[in-house]
């Protein structure tokens, strides 16, 4: 009877990723501190020397890319990068909303990264990057930024209360602050007439959120529509951030939660429904 050779299984090792601030793997460390592999890249993330002693197969490039073999490409999740020419091989498959060149990676690789193959497009629409071209793209289809926080909540405010008031609809959102200390607001989304949850959402990658801003609709019978509710007052404490609000009557109202204070300016903002 013949006999069966045992199946052959190979030893799994663990090795922990040491890498630059571009995401760059730099070693592989073994849980004995052992360097396993060593790599050195280029200004581009082009593999430019390495010692690999153990023969392992480290195929991580910059975040979203891994090395194929077979083409000398890069594979980034919705395309492959060509890394001699510093480009994608494909048509960005989020068209146009991608940026105009639609085989371009993001062009200062130093501090810009693409870890899905689709471009800087959406960090500089949501104005979360401050830097390079995605920054200059964000001037013109990014959000307004301001030196404080308590402008660009009366501007989110300015631009929403008029809507507002004549839909009869809570409208809100995020302010927050870039790694340069400026201040946007998020997109407004919209509740109903007595309510409406910021819970959902989060300030870009990069920046934090400081504090939060909303409107109150139209002037409803019951409804103190023109200052803070209890409970807008305890959500803004709860969740540890300022908050602005926008009333029927044009009034701009903040809660400061470092000094407990409650304010609020009249005719800083409309206080009619007017179609524009």
């Amino acid at each position: 009877a013949g006999q069966l050779e045992p199946e052959y299984t190979p030893q799994r090792k663990i090795h922990l990723y040491h890498c630059d601030q571009r995401g760059l793997p730099l070693a592989l460390i073994t849980p004995d501190n052992t360097v396993a592999w060593r790599g050195e890249y280029d200004e581009w993330g082009n593999l430019s020397g390495e010692e690999n002693p153990a023969h392992l197969e480290q195929v991580i490039r910059l975040p979203g890319q891994q090395y194929d073999e077979e083409s000398g490409l890069y594979y980034n999740r919705h395309r492959y990068y060509n890394p001699g020419q510093g480009r994608y091989i494909t048509q960005d498959p989020i068209g146009l909303r991608g940026g105009w060149n639609l085989y371009n990676y993001p062009l200062n690789p130093v501090s810009e990264i693409d870890p899905l193959g689709l471009s800087m497009w959406d960090d500089a629409k949501s104005g979360s990057c401050t830097d390079g071209f995605c920054n200059a793209l964000s001037f013109i289809i990014g959000p307004s930024k301001f030196d404080s926080e308590e402008d660009a909540a009366l501007d989110a405010l300015k631009n929403i209360n008029n809507q507002s008031i004549c839909s009869g609809t809570e409208y809100g959102g995020l302010i927050c602050k870039d790694v340069k200390n400026k201040y946007f607001a998020t997109t407004p989304i919209s509740g109903t007439n007595d309510g409406l949850t910021l819970s959902a959402l989060a300030c870009p990658q990069n920046t934090t959120n400081s504090a939060d801003y909303h409107t109150h609709g139209m002037e409803e019978a019951g409804y103190e529509n023109n200052k803070f509710s209890p409970l807008d007052i305890s959500d803004n404490y709860k969740n540890y951030r300022n908050g602005y609000l926008g009333t029927p009557d044009g009034t701009f109202g903040k809660v400061d939660i470092s000094y407990k204070t409650v304010t609020y300016q009249k005719n800083k903002l409309t206080d009619h429904c007017e179609i524009r």
